[in-house]
């Protein structure tokens, strides 16, 4: 086996720091493809884009700032459904002149519908939830939080 020189074993160091100091200025999100940003209540600021696990922690802390923890496995499997292309279509909707897309899961008893826009192929931008209301056409209310001032204002219904 050939040894190394002192000159190999620096240059090699030097690259391997070279690398780590790129590495901790890439998002997380940015690694990981898709990311979402979301907008805070009543367009009281936005967060950064965040991974889906980031983005999912930071919902489940909405969700128990208002006493709903029992929307979270229907929040995660909404989460899923957007990160993962599901989202559909909702109606004629718009927001910040982005078609609106939501995404939709519960049993029944309970539910949480994430609607939110496509800025790019990789960013999603979330600004309302709320749930599916019962009954033969397909309804939803803004009732966990939403942005004053335009069809996703808290307590408003969206119709499709």
């Amino acid at each position: 086996m050939r040894k190394l020189s002192r000159a190999a074993i620096r240059t090699g160091a030097a690259a391997g720091i070279a690398l780590a100091a790129v590495s901790a200025t890439i998002e997380p999100s940015a690694a990981a493809g898709k990311s979402m940003i979301i907008d805070k209540r009543d367009g009281s600021g936005e967060t950064r884009p965040m991974a889906q696990p980031q983005a999912e922690s930071y919902m489940v802390n909405v969700l128990k700032d208002q006493r709903m923890l029992n929307k979270q496995a229907s929040l995660k499997q909404a989460l899923n459904q957007a990160f993962n292309g599901g989202g559909k279509a909702t109606g004629g909707y718009t927001f910040r002149n982005h078609p609106v897309l939501h995404a939709s899961s519960g049993d029944g008893q309970t539910s949480t519908t994430l609607f939110y826009f496509n800025n790019d192929a990789n960013t999603m931008t979330l600004f309302a939830v709320g749930e599916h209301l019962k009954g033969p056409s397909t309804r939803y209310q803004i009732t966990v939080y939403g942005q004053a001032g335009t069809d996703f204002a808290q307590g408003r219904t969206i119709s499709l």
